[in-house]
């Protein structure tokens, strides 16, 4: 379980050389333990698959710990020193005595898409539907699709149809909790939810169906006996949905079902499409070679620029992937893999140009899926994100070739101006995404908005001669001090965070005076972390009272008042708009938030390494009071991990993922209150500061508010933001 921690971290430790490496040596401490020498990891190193093989004694309690363990990065992580730049694909048996799959051709295919109540519309999946159908090239009378079926209905479905694969699209129980959880905040409220039906436990990974109340909990021993109903037992369950790896399919696999693949935590939605279009499309040629299927497809994800490391794909199957002379038949398996990618190689290094295609036919080679996002703040362009929700090229013929100089124009209108991109690409089947469109920030209207204008996003994909898609689409531009607490937009927070904002930079020239005499010397000054000094019994006393003195200054200089958030003129209840530390100033006076990031920024400015908790409609900073508590953080272990991760086989999925280094989220509430507990943490009501309160109580007041777990939303830290190039907005001075 402490592994399962640390790698669902491992947004926050794989950023740097230095933490990863350190991982993945204790990856190779483990296997040690287990009785992986030298040689033996040396062989794993070489074999390009691996195969982890573990019993299934008839109950979920026994030996669930092995299956819960992220086996796939702990073997990848130790053979990282010795593979180099070699793919290692691990999967997965889960013994159950059987010892060969059926040979029959695939025929029928179920298509499965979970939408119930509220979450209905959340997702498209009629991309996902046609990448099934067309690459795994199902003959119509072989296919068939339900819609957000109850439990009931989807046992009839498999009963009678008697699939051979079943593609699940659609929620977990955790996503779906969070997404109902988000739609109360922003005021749809909803009594659904699928943690609190039939008894369900919260904890326990599932699939959502339709239900009474509008959610059926469908634990996964229950799945797994819907999908083998009446005997039936498919080749293969698909699991396009999170969190289902570790529970989910390997007990599908235990009801009966030959083979499952699901994804261990979170998984970008773009690149598991481009996975399941190669698995299919290998599939489809192959024969059912399941294996080097699932590793090309694999492989082929591994190699999109940007991949995250760490989590993945896992593969179940019931029958052994390699016989019992393994090494052979790894051998013989990678020789045979070797020679179908060289195959499949051949036939994508084809190519084919635009005139070569009549214009009726285009349809047939390319095809162009195009969703905007709707809000553009000004945040987002700044921190390189893409400004689509969706912007995909596919190849419809899983047998076509390469699609040679296709064209891509995007237009972003600001006032008289047009911010461009365009970009020539070869189309490489299955299909591409481009979710590195952006557009340059030359434009002075997008940063200086201070009212939401609408404006519009032109697009145009051509092939030569051929237009492929055309549209000029309505978007707004959000006000650039315009913020969401949102699951997705709370991450930009730290581009809120000024230090080099002109009162930021007066604050600090003026507490010069205060340290000084807090700190009993006159040629004391803000060195930040220099001045700790760990001969001292107190060692962080000179950090502390540079701070102090941040606030003291701030107290008697400023006298703040506390004030409402400006007007947002928006739709959404949780959009906020934020002042800036001179505005601030400037009125004497700030919201929760705008206090929050006005102390954050002279904290970073002195060089302490600020942190912003965010809970439910409140926010306030904190920092950190050695640089080694932060780099001990940031490795995801702490000292006393075990009161975090509990052995629970019901909780594998508890903790959540996190998504982005520096965005800490509920999954990781115990650990900061350890290191608040342990005095390495600081947490600092700054709303005291308009009640001209002491630091002391200010600090108390801190670590009151984050007693209550349920009220704890994120800590966002400002440091980890910074290495990942998450930097201020360029608006000094403009909204002054």
């Amino acid at each position: 379980m402490q592994w399962t921690y640390v790698v669902r971290s491992r947004q926050r430790w794989s950023s740097t050389e230095t933490t990863a490496n350190q991982q993945a040596r204790a990856a190779a401490d483990l296997l040690q333990e287990l009785g992986v020498d030298a040689d033996a990891l040396a062989d794993l190193a070489r074999a390009g698959m691996v195969e982890v093989s573990t019993k299934w004694l008839g109950s979920e309690e026994t030996d669930w710990a092995a299956r819960i363990f992220p086996w796939e990065y702990v073997i990848a992580g130790a053979t990282r020193s010795l593979r180099g730049d070699l793919p290692l694909t691990v999967m997965r048996h889960l013994d159950r005595g059987e010892k060969a799959t059926p040979k029959n051709a695939l025929k029928r295919v179920l298509f499965v898409a979970s939408e119930p109540g509220p979450l209905r519309g959340y997702y498209s999946f009629d991309a996902e539907r046609e990448l099934v159908k067309t690459h795994l090239q199902v003959n119509p009378a072989n296919w068939r699709e339900v819609k957000s079926p109850t439990a009931a209905e989807l046992t009839a479905a498999v009963s009678e149809f008697k699939p051979d694969l079943v593609h699940l699209a659609g929620f977990d129980t955790h996503e779906a909790r969070a997404v109902i959880r988000q739609s109360s905040k922003r005021g749809a409220a909803t009594e659904d939810d699928p943690s609190s039906q039939d008894g369900a436990d919260e904890r326990q990974d599932g699939y959502v169906l339709a239900g009474p109340k509008g959610f059926h909990h469908v634990r996964s021993e229950e799945l797994g006996q819907i999908l083998t109903s009446k005997g039936h037992r498919p080749r293969l369950v698909a699991l396009n949905i999170r969190n289902s790896a570790a529970r989910i399919a390997p007990l599908t696999v235990a009801a009966g079902t030959w083979a499952a693949i699901g994804f261990q935590d979170i998984f970008d939605d773009d690149l598991a499409e481009l996975f399941f279009s190669v698995l299919y499309s290998r599939l489809s040629r192959s024969g059912w070679d399941l294996t080097n299927a699932f590793r090309s497809a694999w492989e082929r994800v591994r190699s999109q620029p940007g991949t995250r490391q760490g989590s993945g794909i896992v593969l179940w199957s019931a029958t052994p992937l390699f016989a019992a002379d393994g090494v052979l038949t790894a051998r013989r398996s990678g020789e045979h893999y070797t020679q179908l990618a060289e195959q499949l190689s051949k036939r994508e290094e084809t190519s084919i140009e635009a005139g070569e295609v009549k214009a009726r036919d285009v349809g047939k080679w390319i095809t162009v899926d195009v969703e905007v996002v709707q809000d553009l703040n000004y945040s987002l362009l700044h921190n390189q994100r893409s400004l689509f929700k969706r912007f995909v090229l596919t190849c419809p013929n899983p047998h076509s070739r390469t699609i040679r100089n296709v064209r891509v124009k995007v237009s972003l209108y600001a006032g008289t101006e047009a911010a461009a991109f365009d970009r020539a690409l070869d189309l490489r089947p299955p299909s591409i995404d481009l979710q590195d469109i952006h557009v340059p920030l030359t434009s002075a209207i997008t940063r200086s908005v201070h009212e939401s204008v609408r404006t519009s996003l032109f697009v145009e994909v051509i092939w030569g001669e051929h237009v492929l898609y055309r549209n000029t689409i309505p978007v707004r531009l959000i006000p650039v001090d315009q913020w969401r607490d949102s699951d997705d937009d709370r991450k930009w927070l730290p581009s809120f965070v000024f230090p080099r904002d002109p009162a930021v930079v007066r604050l600090v020239d003026t507490a010069q005076r205060y340290v000084r005499v807090l700190r009993d010397d006159p040629a004391a000054g803000f060195d930040g972390y220099q001045s700790f000094d760990g001969s001292r019994p107190d060692d962080t006393a000179g950090i502390d009272l540079q701070v102090q003195a941040l606030w003291s200054t701030i107290v008697h200089e400023l006298r703040l008042g506390y004030i409402n958030p400006p007007p947002g003129y928006s739709n959404e209840l949780d959009s906020q708009r934020l002042r800036t530390p001179s505005m601030v100033v400037t009125s004497n006076s700030g919201t929760c938030i705008d206090l929050a990031l006005f102390f954050a920024a002279c904290l970073e400015l002195i060089d302490i390494y600020p942190v912003i908790f965010l809970l439910e409609g409140h926010a306030f900073p904190g920092y950190w009071r050695r640089s080694e508590d932060h780099d001990q953080f940031r490795k995801a272990r702490p000292p006393r991990i075990n009161e975090i991760v509990q052995a629970d086989s019901r909780t594998s999925t508890i903790f959540g993922a996190q998504r982005e280094a520096w965005l800490l989220g509920k999954p990781t509430y115990r650990e900061i209150v350890q290191f608040v507990n342990a005095g390495k943490l600081v947490p600092i009501e700054t709303v005291r500061l308009t009640e001209n309160c002491g630091f002391a109580e200010a600090i108390e007041a801190g670590r009151d508010n984050l007693r209550d777990e349920r009220e704890f939303a994120a800590m966002v830290d400002i440091v980890l933001a910074r290495e990942e190039q998450v930097t201020p907005l360029p608006i000094l001075g403009e909204t002054t």
